[in-house]
């Protein structure tokens, strides 16, 4: 037995009395009934997303998904997790050899004649319970299945199961007795594994691999459906089996925390007060009362900046699933706050009980910041930030959120994979569509077609012609293309200034001679440093992505408030993060030339709340230069813009001259694209849901201690930079909490100017 008195599932303080959870056996009934409970409220709902009839899937799922959850971590029971978990081995000199789940699937193959009637005797349906154990911890460095020992070596030649131990026995007693089956377990030999040498473990887990894909190879759409819907499954009521309730073990009402959270989504009425409160006794626009009407699943609403859209994708809520959990996905965080913030979070009005919540990777930052809640309420937020993200998704009502949390999902990233029963509850509004890049897009077409009972909301200033000929092909040309109000749309709102020379700060120092707002944008952060010095003079506010977070937060906070101020001239210089989270109105804008999405979302910040008798308000539009001045786009999309450029008069443009003068050239539509959700069937990776760009996040040696001493601080301390000079080899720079440290000399930091390398 490995000198082990108890096989553990988790690892334990020192501290820490031995309570039932933490055992091996405990944890495994921890999850089942988690998994019970997690089926009761919401099996229905995960079929019906995927487009599965719950009276054909239900009683296959049920049983699918309890029996996974039943025999998950059973691979725990090898002495290279036990040594770890017991504190026996330094996993960074000694490596495990074959992580638990792998382990799992290997002692499965051994149980699966006694274990198939759980499945009703369906081989196929077990392969699935196979499938879904090996994928219940899904990451980037983790092969699916391993193809070998760790590359660093060090965890010996072999790996032994203790299936010989006492409590490893009495688990197996008690699956016997949950599944009611008839005969004992059989014993499951040899106990030891080779990792090297001969014939080893992973030569028998790539003939398993072989004989899942030719099985997957052979099963329609709706049963590999089906395989996903386990999956997340599973991984959500281990989660919700690791967040232990404060109840005692024999308390029969411990685990009626899941089903209450599932059970919480917007109750009739809510939803509409968002709309009342925003509309402030004005009547809608016949616009929005177009969209609020929609009945179609998926509708799409393509309108200019200022025209209405949030308020009438309310409306749209509002009307037709006034009930049901609302995810409001913004592309960044910075507009995901900004839109919760001004629709969601008043706490001295009416909306505050509603139960909207800010939900993005650094949520509990913008809320003590952005959205200075102040001491009354620091303490509830903590709560809530000490429960894990998944589970408070569950048990939000409303969410605004980045795109990322529910079209990660497709590509089994981890916040959308624990948010899955919430989001199988939910309708869906996708805000500024067009400035999703190909890949993004491409999952949001694989969204629509794979979850094909889900209703969706689809939002953008313009849209490329064939962008919108796949939303309609893959909708089944039933999408609904609403367009904004006449009014706005054709209201004169910009025209071109007229400049003899490519140096706008004249323009500039005239405008804000006369009390007027600036905003000038530039394509890198390095063009916004450089600006910024030749317009020192006047003092300019710069915001861009290289900040601190926290920094990042005020600068954000410090050009809106410059301004919305009254009669005072402000200049704020700023990087593509202006497309789309400033909700300001310029008198002047300055850009760098720019793809024809980015200067139509730009010019959305100039004259922003123009009136009809208004005047047009003047942009002007800089070449870049320098060696590759087109970067970080192509020189294709510059060239493109320029003729866009011409085809627009030189006054009294609208937002409807900007969109007809976006001619696209033929080309094939995007498809649906990939998903390592969807299409893995036996194998679970994960892949990106965006197109990387080159750059690493670090966090400075100043701000090490501070990090140690409070570890919540690491999100509102870490620095987004490009690639470091070649003679910076950062990938030999210690890490804390997984971010490598910069060491102190290598950047050159100013809370109100953001970060550079050093020379």
């Amino acid at each position: 037995m490995k000198g082990f008195d108890h096989l553990l599932a988790k690892s334990r303080r020192a501290d820490e009395p031995l309570h039932p959870s933490l055992l091996l056996s405990g944890h495994l009934s921890d999850v089942y009934a988690a998994a019970l409970r997690l089926l009761e409220a919401t099996s229905n709902d995960q079929l019906f997303a995927l487009g599965l009839d719950p009276a054909a899937y239900g009683e296959r799922f049920r049983r699918i998904v309890l029996l996974a959850a039943a025999v998950h971590d059973l691979g725990k029971a090898n002495d290279h997790f036990q040594e770890m978990i017991h504190g026996r081995r330094d996993i960074r000199v000694n490596p495990q050899g074959l992580r638990h789940e792998w382990v799992t699937v290997l002692m499965l193959s051994q149980l699966r004649e006694w274990l198939l009637p759980v499945v009703d005797g369906s081989t196929d349906d077990f392969a699935i319970v196979e499938w879904v154990v090996s994928g219940h911890h899904p990451a980037h460095n983790h092969p699916s299945p391993p193809k070998g020992p760790p590359d660093q070596g060090g965890s010996g030649p072999e790996i032994y199961f203790l299936a010989d131990h006492k409590d490893f026995s009495d688990i197996l007693s008690w699956v016997k007795k949950q599944f009611d089956l008839a005969s004992e377990a059989p014993s499951i030999t040899p106990l030891k594994h080779n990792l090297v040498g001969g014939e080893t473990v992973f030569g028998a887990l790539r003939r398993w691999l072989r004989a899942g894909q030719q099985t997957w190879e052979r099963w329609g759409i709706l049963d590999r459906r089906l395989v996903a819907a386990a999956k997340n499954a599973l991984i959500a009521a281990d989660v919700a089996g690791s967040a232990l309730p404060k109840a005692k073990p024999s308390d029969p009402n411990r685990w009626t925390w899941i089903t209450e959270s599932l059970m919480k989504k917007p109750e009739r009425g809510d939803l509409q007060t968002v709309v009342n409160h925003r509309l402030n006794g004005n009547k809608p626009r016949p616009f929005q009362i177009e969209v609020a009407s929609s009945q179609h699943r998926v509708t799409l609403v393509k309108a200019g900046c200022g025209s209405g859209k949030t308020l009438s994708a309310y409306m749209w809520a509002a009307k037709n699933w006034p009930t049901r959990r609302l995810y409001f996905c913004y592309p960044t965080t910075g507009t995901a706050t900004e839109g919760f913030k001004d629709y969601l979070f008043e706490p001295d009005s009416e909306l505050g009980g509603i139960g909207a919540k800010l939900f993005h990777s650094r949520r509990d930052v913008d809320f003590e910041i952005i959205l200075t809640t102040g001491k009354d309420t620091e303490s509830s937020e903590a709560d809530a930030v000490a429960r894990l993200e998944s589970l408070e998704a569950w048990s939000t009502p409303i969410v605004a959120c980045t795109v990322d949390t529910v079209l990660g999902l497709l590509q089994n990233n981890k916040r959308g994979l624990y948010a899955w029963p919430a989001l199988a509850q939910s309708a869906f509004i996708f805000d500024e569509i067009h400035a999703y890049d190909d890949r993004l897009f491409e999952s949001l077409l694989r969204f629509l077609r794979d979850l094909p009972n889900l209703p969706v909301l689809l939002m953008t200033a313009s849209l490329p012609a064939v962008r919108e000929e796949a939303l309609q092909k893959v909708v089944g040309n039933l999408l609904p293309s609403i367009p904004g109000p006449d009014d706005l749309e054709t209201r004169p709102r910009y025209r071109k200034a007229t400049m003899t020379d490519n140096n706008p700060l004249a323009l500039v120092a005239e405008t804000l001679k006369t009390g007027g707002k600036v905003l000038w944008v530039c394509n890198t952060v390095g063009r916004v440093l450089e600006t910024a010095e030749r317009a020192c003079a006047f003092c300019p506010l710069l915001y861009h992505s290289r900040f601190k977070y926290e920094d990042r937060v005020k600068r954000h906070r410090a050009v809106i408030e410059a301004f919305r101020s009254e009669g005072r001239p402000a200049l704020a210089i700023c990087s593509q993060v202006a497309e789309m989270s400033l909700d300001l109105s310029a008198d002047l804008l300055v850009t760098d030339l720019a793809p024809v999405p980015a200067l139509i979302q730009r010019l959305g910040r100039l004259n922003r709340r123009a009136k009809d008798s208004d005047r047009t308000k003047p942009f002007f539009v800089v070449e870049p230069e320098g060696p590759k001045p087109y970067l970080p786009y192509t020189a294709a999309d510059l060239a493109a813009a320029r003729v866009w450029l011409e085809k627009l008069p030189n006054d009294g443009i609208s937002q409807q001259h900007l969109v007809e003068a976006w001619k696209h050239p033929d080309s094939q539509p995007p498809s649906p694209g990939e998903s390592a959700w969807l299409d893995g069937g036996p194998e679970t990776k994960v892949k990106e849901l965006r197109e990387a760009s080159p750059g690493i996040t670090v966090l400075m040696e100043e701000d090490r201690q501070r990090v140690r001493d409070r570890p919540k601080d690491l999100a509102r301390l870490v620095l987004p930079m490009p690639p470091p000079p070649r003679s910076l080899d950062w990938r030999a720079w210690p890490k804390e909490r997984g971010v490598p440290i910069a060491p102190t000399g290598t950047i050159n930091y100013c809370p109100m100017r953001g970060a550079q390398w050093c020379e």
